[in-house]
């Protein structure tokens, strides 16, 4: 469905700027690139938006099924 395909690329845009700015942050702070602590930072909160990407996208594929069948549904 078109309109989950653009959320899906939005929340996917925003997780990556949000990856891209921790990535940045921790190399500011000092963090050594070719670090295991770096990678393994930047996996963890990888991890983390994916977690918050997916949880939003099954929230909008509820609520996109719940208007198929009931035009005046809300969300909640």
């Amino acid at each position: 469905m078109k309109i989950l395909d653009e959320a899906n690329a939005e929340l996917c845009r925003h997780r990556d700027l949000a990856l891209t700015a921790y990535a940045r942050r921790l190399l500011a702070r000092g963090a050594d690139i070719d670090g295991e602590e770096f990678r393994a930072n930047l996996s963890k909160y990888a991890g983390e938006l994916e977690a918050w990407r997916s949880k939003a996208m099954d929230c909008l594929r509820q609520f996109v099924e719940a208007m198929t069948e009931r035009p005046s549904a809300t969300l909640h």
